[in-house]
């Protein structure tokens, strides 16, 4: 079996390296009869890169919301074209693209420039998206905006921003190696005293200069405000850079995810994992507002063998309380997925034992995840330490 791994330098595979574990499992001599041809996976608009995502359920299914830039040979300029995108979809496969939700502001506002990620809610039969904004006039320097809306898809932005990074707790000055950051908001409310918390990344007043990256927040009655912010909840001093919060309720206890890229590690956070990791981390609190503490000793939920980026976690509309797990494809990589052992833990919520070839349940697929595009849906299991991602792919840990 052929494993062709088609990564960026960025994208280096860390701890399970799948070149390794393909010449394992050839070794097996697994009957070629357990394969189909292969299949390409990942959703985008045709001609289109799609990368960070959010969601959230709505009518009889799901509402995607993607940041969104034309196809380029180098896709790294999209960071400066980017629009938010949205489509629907009954089972966060099959999605039907209903064009550009959000685009940049007109000439002369604050949010003139690209629109990056942010999060969309439905209170009361009124949609709120908020979203990272930037203009043409002050660099790279970020705030977070407010729209409206009465179908999820036509929107009505605010003239000015919600929130500008406050000095008192946040870096506003171009201190830091890694530039600014004051974006990614995302919504809860507070089930105790009914208080809305919007959770954003960003940079700490203080510490060293390089690893500064946190995750903020700001409280408010309602969803239009006026929000005021407080010190970080989450600021390990280990980490340069933060993105994509997202925090949930499971089993009485406090989820806080984020997505960063192995390159934002400390040294020593990178001796106390092991190796970089780029993907999903988690932390969980007994309350939403901390303290934290990492999942499973080092926070890693997803690391470099995932090629997700931007992963999120999302109620299945069908069974409240579980969850999928998506994301958007770094690069074009071709796996081995079992589809049995993804059902087996959907119906289950056990992931499977080990990833050995000896306990394939079903036929193997050779399955193309395509770069920039959206992932599959993969559920997500809890034990006692925590959440664990089911991809079914047989070469995973």
């Amino acid at each position: 079996m052929n494993i062709k791994l088609n990564l960026t330098p960025s994208q280096n595979l860390g701890r399970h390296a799948l070149p390794k574990e393909a010449h394992k499992a050839s070794a097996q001599g697994l009957p070629q009869d357990k394969f189909v041809p292969s299949e390409t996976r990942g959703y985008a608009p045709e001609n289109r890169l799609l990368w960070d995502s959010w969601f959230m359920q709505d009518k009889d299914g799901y509402r995607l919301y993607h940041l969104d830039a034309p196809m380029d040979p180098d896709p790294e300029t999209r960071h400066e074209r980017a629009q938010i995108r949205t489509a629907f979809s009954k089972d966060l496969v099959n999605w039907k693209d209903d064009g550009f939700a959000l685009k940049s502001g007109p000439r002369g506002s604050w949010d003139d420039g690209p629109i990056w990620t942010g999060s969309t809610y439905k209170e009361d039969g009124t949609y709120y998206k908020f979203y990272t904004g930037r203009n043409h006039r002050d660099g790279q320097t970020q705030r977070i905006g407010l729209a409206k809306s009465t179908d999820g898809i036509n929107w009505e932005r605010g003239e000015k921003p919600l929130l500008e990074a406050d000095s008192r707790w946040y870096e506003t000055d171009e201190e830091s190696p890694v530039y600014r950051a004051f974006r990614d908001p995302f919504i809860v409310k507070n089930p105790e005293d009914g208080k809305y918390l919007m959770y954003f990344t960003a940079k700490t007043k203080g510490g060293d200069p390089t690893y500064r990256g946190c995750v903020g927040l700001a409280t408010a009655d309602s969803m239009e405000g006026p929000w005021e912010q407080k010190p970080p909840v989450l600021a390990p001093g280990s980490i340069a850079e933060m993105e994509c919060p997202q925090v949930l309720k499971k089993n009485d206890k406090w989820y806080l995810f984020i997505t960063t890229k192995g390159s934002n590690y400390s040294p020593e956070r990178t001796k106390e994992v092991g190796s970089r990791q780029t993907g999903l981390h988690g932390w969980v609190s007994d309350s939403p507002t901390g303290p934290f503490e990492p999942v499973r000793g080092d926070g890693v939920i997803s690391g470099n063998d995932s090629n997700m980026f931007s992963t999120r976690l999302v109620e299945d509309k069908d069974r409240p309380g579980e969850y999928n797990a998506l994301g958007w494809y770094m690069g074009d990589r071709e796996v081995l997925v079992d589809e049995s052992r993804r059902e087996a833990a959907r119906e289950t919520g056990r992931a499977a034992a080990g990833a050995a070839i000896g306990g394939v349940g079903g036929a193997l697929i050779r399955v193309l995840e395509k770069g920039y595009t959206l992932s599959e849906p993969h559920p997500v299991v809890w034990d006692e330490s925590g959440p664990r991602i089911e991809t079914g792919r047989v070469l995973d840990h």
